[in-house]
């Protein structure tokens, strides 16, 4: 797989979570992915504000409820900034959520490559991987 130098951004509040999406990288063979870890997605978006071309990410992978800024707010601060970005960063949502009025609001959202529900597992990285 030719990932090479990619860069993501993790905006999730769990702090356990990074972990293992940290872990699930490196079990994947995906060690030339570098991971950003962001518990709240103001520093995120503060973040893509100040991009240069080595910082922008190649992914984001964004969670529905956090504190303060929840992925639904990320999404509309994202949508002010994204026709500034050089290229086009796809997002996928990871949540816990089974809501389907969420997963419904996920398809209706353009920004929004995928639904993945959290914990993850090998097909669901199989399926973030095809976006890097």
């Amino acid at each position: 797989m030719a990932n090479t130098n990619k860069k993501i951004y993790v905006i999730d509040d769990d702090e356990i979570f990074h972990f293992i999406i940290k872990k699930m990288f490196g079990l994947q063979g995906w060690g030339d992915v570098s991971i950003s870890s962001f518990l709240c997605a103001e520093e995120a978006i503060e973040e893509l504000n100040a991009y240069t071309e080595t910082t922008l990410p190649s992914l984001i992978i964004l969670d529905m409820n956090m504190q303060r800024m929840n992925g639904w707010d990320f999404i509309d601060a994202f949508r002010e900034l994204k026709s500034k970005l050089s290229k086009e960063v796809p997002i996928i949502m990871c949540s816990s959520s089974t809501n389907l009025a969420d997963m419904e609001k996920v398809k209706k959202t353009p920004e929004l490559m995928a639904y993945i529900t959290k914990p993850l597992d090998k097909s669901k990285m199989s399926m973030i991987a095809k976006y890097l």
